[in-house]
């Protein structure tokens, strides 16, 4: 099976049919593809039950790790399993979850297929490059947030829920734990420092109400189940092994999330010697731990994103944003002093009824682009500081 080529996940299907259904249960599924880099946004294997033609790329095993976890969420629901039922409501949850705008051409080159749209929108969900600038928000979510997908698969075919929704839950709640584990660190990086300040502003943004960042672990809302409680806890203990010493602040916080989420400690250790373990057996194929987390690549990702779409649409922004005193003069208040709760609510509010007139900002407008104000917010004076710099002398 070549999944860089058209019929892929057809192929994907059949082999598995023929071969055997890897996993029984849930358990051994999330084992498995933990132990395939797939949890931890690094994809080192994939099954076995699978014929490889050749050795894959990074991209080509995520690939076929995610649509791994998607075929069994769906086997598990229904037990009997066919290609075109398969692909049918996997298609369904792709739109739902609005990630299947395609441009005209994309669709003249893909025809009618749903089988075409389907592999490439999983291409897509793998793929983070210069088209990010077209695509969804939540496209540009790291490699280590891809099983959301399945977990937010599983969601819809299980309990019906609505895919969108349930995803930008469920990355809100990783975002917010994911601020307090990296506060947890008794050396905090300057790199660090960087992620807790978006990570802070952005949880303002997440919720109508407010949120005392300083005690954020009891402010979420952790109405979970086990399944996500576990990628949770794994999740924030590769963002603490990141430096592969977990302090005993990391610990301290470890045990406080782990009886917040109502989780026995044992589940603490079990989670880190995963990460241990992957990090000692494939330490010379990948460099998880001497990049930053794959976590961090998140804001990364997120901040080079918003920085093109200020540049390629500087005009129109200046434009826009100068028709709003109001919005002006909080933007610039901001870069040297810090707003109330009060005036961040404000400028959010004004911030986007102006990016609502630019079709090519409709990006903030999607659930979890909110996430992206703070970060917005702090780039704009710095790559349009002409519209923003009190003490300006014109030529």
């Amino acid at each position: 099976m070549n999944p860089s080529t058209s019929g892929w996940i057809e192929k994907f299907c059949s082999q598995l049919l023929k071969n055997g259904i890897p996993f029984e249960h849930y358990n051994s599924l999330y084992t498995n593809l933990k132990s395939y880099g797939f949890i931890y946004g690094v994809n080192v294997n994939v099954t076995d039950n699978i014929e490889q033609i050749h050795k894959y790329s990074e991209d080509e095993l995520a690939k076929v790790n995610l649509i791994t976890g998607l075929f069994h969420v769906y086997y598990f629901k229904n037990k009997k399993v066919t290609t075109q039922a398969f692909l049918k409501a996997l298609l369904a949850f792709y739109k739902g979850l609005e990630v299947s705008d395609l441009s005209l051409w994309d669709k003249l080159v893909i025809g009618k297929s749903e089988t075409s749209m389907l592999e490439r929108l999983i291409h897509d969900r793998i793929q983070i490059d210069d088209n990010l600038l077209t695509r969804n928000f939540n496209k540009s979510i790291t490699n280590s947030l891809l099983f959301v997908d399945v977990l937010a698969f599983e969601a819809y075919l299980t309990k019906d829920l609505d895919p969108k929704t349930y995803a930008a839950h469920l990355e809100s709640i990783i975002v917010g734990t994911l601020y307090k584990s990296l506060n947890s660190k008794s050396k905090i990086t300057d790199y660090d420092k960087e992620i807790v300040n978006i990570i802070e502003s952005s949880a303002s943004n997440m919720d109508a109400d407010d949120i005392d960042t300083e005690d954020l672990i009891y402010d979420i809302d952790y109405d979970m189940d086990l399944n996500e409680k576990k990628y949770l806890l794994d999740l924030i203990c590769l963002s603490v092994w990141d430096d592969e010493i977990l302090e005993r602040s990391e610990y301290q916080f470890l045990k406080q999330l782990t009886k917040r989420l109502d989780m026995e400690i044992s589940e603490i250790q079990d989670s880190i010697l995963s990460v241990s373990h992957f990090h000692r057996e494939h330490k010379k194929e990948v460099l998880l731990f001497e990049q930053s987390n794959p976590l961090a690549n998140f804001y990364e990702n997120s901040s080079q994103l918003v920085n093109k779409l200020i540049r390629r649409n500087s005009k129109r922004l200046i434009k826009e944003v100068r028709q709003s005193k109001d919005l002006m003069l909080l933007i610039t208040k901001s870069t040297h002093s810090e707003l109330s709760k009060e005036e961040q609510k404000q400028m959010q509010a004004q911030l986007l009824d102006t990016l609502k007139t630019i079709p090519s900002l409709a990006i903030f407008m999607l659930p979890g682009g909110a996430i992206l104000l703070p970060i917005f917010v702090k780039l704009i004076p710095n790559l349009l500081p002409s519209a923003f710099d009190d003490n300006r002398i014109e030529d």
